[in-house]
Order: C-alpha cells, then sequence, then structure tokens
C-alpha cells in the first residue's frame, strides 16, 4: 500500500494574502509592527517610484534584534510558525506583547510586490554578540511557478546566503519590496498615504498641552501599549513619497473647543466620562463647565477596559490645507498595542452611527435614557446640537491584555461584532452622548439670550416692514422737533454750548427720517411695479406654454426628418448638432413653463393651506436646475416630509424658496453644497436652516442685505439674472405676513452662509 502525503499549492499565498491582508495600508502597517515586536525602537519607512510597476521600491529599516538563518527559516519561511508562541506573547527585550498575526508579514510583503530582499544583522544571541549577515531573497513570481512548495527546494526562488558582518554594521534588519504589484492612481495613493500616516495615535491626545485646558485632565497618560516600563518607545519615520505632509494637530488643539475623556479601566464595575471645556472653548462659552460621570460598566468582568481622548472641533475656519486635513484627520479612532485598527474612524465609516444620528436631529437624546442615565434637569432641545464625525478628533486605547475579548477579523480590518465589540460602541456613544448635553447646557444661556434678542429684533429690526418705516418717519420728525425747540430754550437761556449740541442732534434725526422715508418711498415704488409686472404674469404663462408645445412639435419633425432621410454623413452630424440644441430648449422651457405654472395658477393664489414644506422647496429646485448641473452644485434636501408650514398661499412659499435657492446657487460658485433642513423648536416652531458653502457672511453686517437693493453681484446668470438686491427685503416682507423672521446665522461646520427662518408655533 502507497504512502500519501499532503503537499502545498504554492498558491496558498496569493490566496492567504487576499483572505489576510485586506488593502495595501494594512500590509504596510503588518511589516511595521514586525519591527516594533522585534524590539526596534527607530523605524525608517521610504517610498520611491509608486507609480512605477518595474523601479517602484518600499524600504522598511529597524534597529530591532534582528534576525539569525534559523530565526529567519523558522519564522519568515515556515507556515504557521511558532516562533511567537512564547508563554505569554511578548518580545525578549522589552517586554512589548506582539501585535503580528502568524504569517501576515509575509504576506503583507507578498501582496505589496512580487520580490523581496532581506538583510538583517542579529543582535546579541545568546550572550554573544553576532557578527553575521544575514542577505535572504524570495521572488514571488518564481515561486508561483511551480506547483508546490515541495518543488521550491531546486530552485533560486528562495535565496539565503549568511555573510561576515562588517565593524559598522549595526543590528537590525532592512526590507526591499521590489517590483510592485500594481500602479497606483493618484486617488489611490492619496488614500494609501492618509492610512499610512495615521497608523499611530497623535502626540495631542496622549499627551495634550496643558496650555489648552484650564482643568485637571481625568488621567495623565493613557495606556496606548502593554510594554514593560523601561521600553523607550517606538519612532517611526515616513520619507520620500511616504513624507507626511504638513499636519495641523497642534492648530487643532488651539481651536477645539471640547475634550472628552473615557477611563473604562473599570474601577468599583464603574467607567467614568469627563468632558471639559478647552480654553478656547471658555472664549465662546464662559458659562460651560468640567462635567464628570459614572456609570456601570455594561460588560463585566469582561470588558473591554480602556483609555479615550476626544477632541471637539465645533465650526470651519482656517486655510484650504488645514481644511482638507481637518477632512482627512476627523473621526474617532480606535488602535490596538499603539497601532491603528482600519477602518475605524475613516471618513466614510460611521462606526459609532454619529452620522446616522446626527441626520435625525431628534431634540431628546433619547440613547442615554436607553442605557440607564437620567438626569433631573434636561434641556428639551439638547439633541439638537449632536455634531457629525467630522467635528471628532479622537483616539481609543485598547491593548491585547485590557480587551481580550476583541478578536480582529481575518483580514485584519476591525474586529468581530460580539458582545465585546458592542460594549466597546455603546462606552463611547455614551460619552459623545454625554457630551452633548454639556455642551447643551454651556449654549442653553446663549440660546435664551439669542432666542430674545431674535424678538427683539424682530420687532425694532433696523430694515422694519414698511408699516414700521413709516413709524420710524413720524418717530424721527417729532423727535427733531423735540430737539429743536429744546435749543431754541436753550438759546434763549444764553447756553449756546448746549443748544448747538441740541441743533446737531436735531439735524441727524431729520437726516436720518429722511433716508427711512426715501427708503420708504423708493421700495413701495419697486413694489408697485413688481405687482404690475404679476398682474400680466398669466399672459406670459400661456405663451410660454405655447412656445413649449412649438419646441415639442419642431423637435419630433427633427427626429423623424433625421432617422427617414439618407443624409451624408457631414448634414447627418449639423442635423444632430442640431437635434441636441433643440432638446435642450424645449427642456428648459418645460422646465420654466412647470415652475411658472406652479406659482401663478389659481389654485396657487386661492386659498391659504398648510404646505408640505420639502415639497415645495423641490417644487423652487425646478427653477434653477439646469445652472445647479451646469456648476456641479449639490443640493440636499433633508426637510422631513411631515414637516408642513402655517396656513399660506402655496406660491408665496414657492417664492420664497425660489429667492433663497438664487441667491444660494450664485453664491455656492463651482462643485458648491446647498443644505437645508427643518426642525420642530419650542412651542412647536419650525426652524428651516438653509447653509452654503460659497462666500461667507459677517454676521456682524448680516442686516444690510435685507435692504432694498443690496446685492453682491456683478455678473448676469442667464437663467437667474444678476439681481436687483429685492429678494431678500421681498422674502422677509412675505414672512412677516405670517409672523415669521428670517435672519443670518452662524453655519455649521463644512458650510459658509446660513440663514434661518422661523415659523410661529400654532
Amino acid at each position: 500500500m502507497a504512502r500519501a502525503k499532503f503537499t502545498v499549492d504554492t498558491h496558498l499565498f496569493r490566496e492567504l494574502g487576499e483572505l489576510l491582508v485586506g488593502r495595501d495600508s494594512t500590509a504596510l502597517i503588518e511589516l511595521i509592527k514586525n519591527a516594533y515586536d522585534a524590539d526596534a525602537t527607530e523605524v525608517l519607512v521610504q517610498g520611491r517610484d509608486l507609480n512605477s510597476l518595474e523601479t517602484g521600491l518600499i524600504t522598511i529599516i529597524d534597529n530591532g534584534v534582528g534576525m539569525t538563518e534559523e530565526q529567519f527559516e523558522l519564522g519568515f519561511l515556515r507556515i504557521a510558525s511558532r516562533l511567537k508562541d512564547t508563554k505569554d506573547r511578548r518580545s525578549a527585550q522589552f517586554h512589548r506583547r506582539f501585535t503580528g498575526a502568524k504569517g501576515i508579514g509575509r504576506l503583507a510583503a507578498h501582496k505589496l510586490a512580487r520580490f523581496i530582499e532581506i538583510y538583517s544583522v542579529p543582535g546579541i544571541q545568546n550572550g554573544v554578540v553576532a557578527s553575521q549577515l544575514l542577505h535572504a531573497s524570495i521572488d514571488w513570481e518564481k515561486v508561483e511557478a511551480k506547483a508546490t512548495l515541495d518543488d521550491l527546494a531546486d530552485s533560486d526562488a528562495i535565496t539565503i546566503r549568511v555573510e561576515e558582518a562588517s565593524r559598522k554594521s549595526k543590528r537590525g534588519t532592512t526590507i526591499h519590496l521590489k517590483r510592485l504589484r500594481r500602479k497606483w492612481t493618484e486617488a489611490e495613493r492619496a488614500r494609501f498615504f492618509a492610512e499610512v500616516q495615521t497608523y499611530r495615535p497623535p502626540l495631542v491626545l496622549t499627551s495634550p498641552p496643558k496650555s489648552i485646558l484650564e482643568h485637571p485632565l481625568l488621567f495623565e497618560a493613557p495606556i496606548v501599549a502593554d510594554a514593560r516600563s523601561t521600553d523607550p518607545g517606538f519612532d517611526i519615520e515616513l520619507t520620500g513619497e511616504f513624507a507626511a505632509g504638513e499636519e495641523y494637530w497642534q492648530n487643532l488643539s488651539q481651536t477645539a473647543q471640547w475634550l472628552i475623556e473615557i477611563d473604562a479601566f473599570s474601577k468599583g464595575g464603574k467607567i467614568r466620562v469627563q468632558v471639559a471645556p478647552t480654553r478656547k472653548g471658555l472664549t465662546e462659552f464662559p458659562d460651560a463647565a468640567l462635567r464628570s460621570y459614572k456609570f456601570v460598566h455594561p460588560n463585566l468582568p469582561g470588558g473591554p477596559f480602556f483609555h479615550a481622548r476626544i477632541l471637539i472641533r465645533e465650526g470651519g475656519g482656517g486655510n484650504r490645507g488645514e481644511r482638507a486635513w481637518l477632512g482627512r484627520t476627523s473621526g474617532i479612532r480606535v488602535f490596538m498595542e499603539g497601532f491603528r485598527v482600519l477602518p475605524y474612524g475613516e471618513p466614510n465609516d460611521d462606526w459609532l452611527s454619529i452620522d446616522a444620528d446626527y441626520k435625525k436631529r431628534q431634540k431628546a437624546l433619547t440613547y442615554l435614557n436607553e442605557v440607564g442615565i437620567k438626569e433631573e434637569v434636561q434641556d428639551e432641545e439638547e439633541g439638537l446640537l449632536f455634531l457629525g464625525n467630522s467635528a471628532y478628533f479622537g483616539a481609543i486605547f485598547l491593548t491585547s491584555s485590557s480587551a481580550p475579548g476583541l478578536q480582529m477579523l481575518v483580514n485584519r480590518e476591525g474586529f468581530i461584532p460580539d458582545s465585546d465589540y458592542e460594549s466597546l460602541v455603546q462606552i463611547v456613544r455614551t460619552a459623545v452622548y454625554l457630551s452633548v448635553r454639556v455642551r447643551a447646557a454651556a449654549k442653553a444661556e446663549r440660546r435664551d439670550e439669542r432666542s430674545q434678542n431674535r424678538k427683539t429684533n424682530a420687532e425694532n429690526r433696523a430694515d422694519p416692514s414698511r408699516r414700521d418705516l413709516g413709524a420710524a418717519v413720524r418717530h424721527s420728525v417729532e423727535r427733531a422737533s423735540k430737539l429743536a425747540s429744546e435749543a431754541r430754550e436753550l438759546a434763549s437761556a444764553g447756553k449756546f454750548k448746549a443748544a448747538e449740541e441740541r441743533i446737531s442732534d436735531a439735524a441727524r434725526e431729520f437726516e436720518r427720517g429722511a433716508l427711512t422715508s426715501e427708503r420708504l418711498m423708493t421700495e413701495g415704488a419697486v413694489l408697485r411695479v413688481l405687482a404690475s409686472v404679476g398682474t400680466q404674469m398669466a399672459a406670459f404663462v400661456h405663451e410660454i406654454r405655447g412656445l413649449l408645445e412649438i419646441a415639442t412639435t419642431v423637435e419630433r419633425t427633427l427626429h423623424k426628418i433625421r432617422d427617414e432621410g439618407d443624409w451624408p454623413p457631414p448634414i447627418r452630424k449639423k442635423l444632430a448638432d442640431l437635434h441636441v440644441g433643440l432638446t435642450t430648449l424645449r427642456r428648459a422651457v418645460e422646465r420654466h413653463a412647470s415652475y411658472l405654472t406652479d406659482v401663478t395658477s389659481a389654485d396657487a393664489t386661492r386659498r391659504r393651506s398648510r404646505q408640505s414644506l420639502a415639497e415645495r422647496f423641490d417644487s423652487a429646485m425646478r427653477f434653477v436646475d439646469r445652472v445647479v448641473e451646469q456648476k456641479g452644485i449639490k443640493i440636499v434636501n433633508d426637510i422631513p416630509l411631515e414637516l408642513k408650514s402655517p396656513p399660506m398661499f402655496r406660491a408665496e412659499l414657492t417664492l420664497i424658496f425660489s429667492n433663497l435657492l438664487s441667491n444660494a446657487v450664485r453664491a455656492a460658485g463651482e462643485d458648491g453644497k446647498i443644505l437645508i433642513a427643518a426642525q420642530e423648536g419650542k412651542g412647536r416652531t419650525i426652524i428651516l436652516r438653509m447653509q452654503n458653502t460659497g462666500r461667507s457672511v459677517r454676521l456682524q453686517e448680516a442686516e444690510r442685505w435685507f435692504r432694498p437693493f443690496e446685492s453682491t453681484t456683478t455678473t448676469t446668470d442667464p437663467v437667474l439674472g444678476q439681481g436687483m438686491g429685492m429678494g431678500l427685503p421681498i422674502t422677509r416682507n412675505m414672512l412677516e405676513d405670517y409672523g415669521a423672521t428670517i435672519e443670518f446665522v452662524a453655519p455649521q461646520h463644512g458650510y459658509k452662509t446660513a440663514l434661518e427662518i422661523t415659523f410661529p408655533g400654532e
């Protein structure tokens, strides 16, 4: 009976590589982890010609313990090596917890390049300083050209050479990855670099500058890795094409308003959370206070137990480079033994459901009640201050010993979603929600003050309605007359200096009244002109619809001529160009006819009724959709379908949105973004906010744009026109008829300008 034996196909490396190494950045980080496990204190990673398959080169140089020939064969060349299977899986010198998995380094090298070259000088071996230099290489193409691993014995696919090391040789290992697997596009390289450059937690989170806080930290230094206290640390330098661009962590630490700290190393089964305002936060919110919380760990005694720090930065700002960096760096990331675990914290990874919660715009923080955290005094609208992922910059520090239940997925990207992982999510989500509560408490007084100011402004606005303008003129005349009478009495008493002051005051009051009167007459005249145009609108719409019928008929006829005629190529091309132009014209006329019919039909002004805000906004979008498409502007309508306006004419609400959209589209510019959202406020008011990424508006002088003829537009758009500066005044007048207000407010992070409309409650 013949004996059988197992054989292994050489394609095993490729199959395992695709399974166990998810992406190129993961592969490179795994090679860096091998240097960490080898007790290196310094690692240099260099990239060169990464867009070339043949000349591209990745080099990793460390000053770790190095490898002997035996260690290379037992560790690097043996599948599922047991070399790291020590009692507690720790390195010999610094007692570091091993971060690498069995064979991942080898597979990472295979994933990145077709050829690997290794130089290694071992350090002290059994008390003796080694003097040998190991030179090994693996040609993966030659390996895979063989059928099985047994066939490699007589080939040069794998070479090992040991020679005498020079006196200048330093211990450590150098790895050259040559003949790269693929030629990366610029976008892929940018993503790769961003991931590699965030493999370690930033210093401002491990050791925050004391200058940014007035309050003591919850803990001085987080436990980042499980190693001896004598471990000197692990420094990595990225050079060549891996060199990091300018980083703005120091700037972020100075501009962030809040710091969240989590101490989940359970003492008595309790987790501690501290939310503190930074010095920057205190300048914006003087009443902000440090708040501390304790709650029961959700998974005792299993864990995980960890430290975490998260900076919160509200609002935009910064130069273009800083804004781009903030976009790449934002998010709450996870680090295991000091190395980042992908994909947590990436721009599109909402592992804590923060973006999902932000989009809900719920007024109450129901999640805190669900996890058992209740407070007697709560802000009824605290949930409206919830921020998206882009406002958080954080790190969660895990170690193998304090989070033994967290198991990595086979591709080294993320953890298995078991109870330990769910506990990690719950703890961090709870801390984020608590930070919303603390921020809401700090802003409550400011919000109440703002609400009162809004009410006062509505009553005493610098640019009031036409009725108020008339009252202002009468007040100025009465005041000026009184001042003149006082001046006459003072002059009769010989108090000439005081009389002169009264005369000056009277002159200024007369001037103020004259200007107000002029505005009253000007606005009234313009409104009368607009009203007269409105009386002819029905006839104009009739003509437009007639033009649409003609355009449709001509387009249909031209299509038939193109299909039925045996035209030579030059004529056919001209007919095709003509057909495209005519189709564009027909669609434009159709779009405008639909919009004009919507705002001028009898139903639009027959009776007032509660209008769906989302539907009216969609209707107004038809007016600007062509220019929006041409400029690449993205418009997001986040108004809940159930929200409705007070009883008003459909045409009025459509025109209000049209005016606001016209201004926003002009301001947003090429590839801009416009966001409109709404929610219920106190007393069943409806607060609607439109934001865009265009030019900023100084809030100190924002009221001027509600004055007639105050327009920043200098060019004429074929759809939007140049603008007379009447859109916002007319919009405000229409809204005032329903007791609503409109004003410029501070935009959210990522936007430049925001307008807010508040409809009164029923």
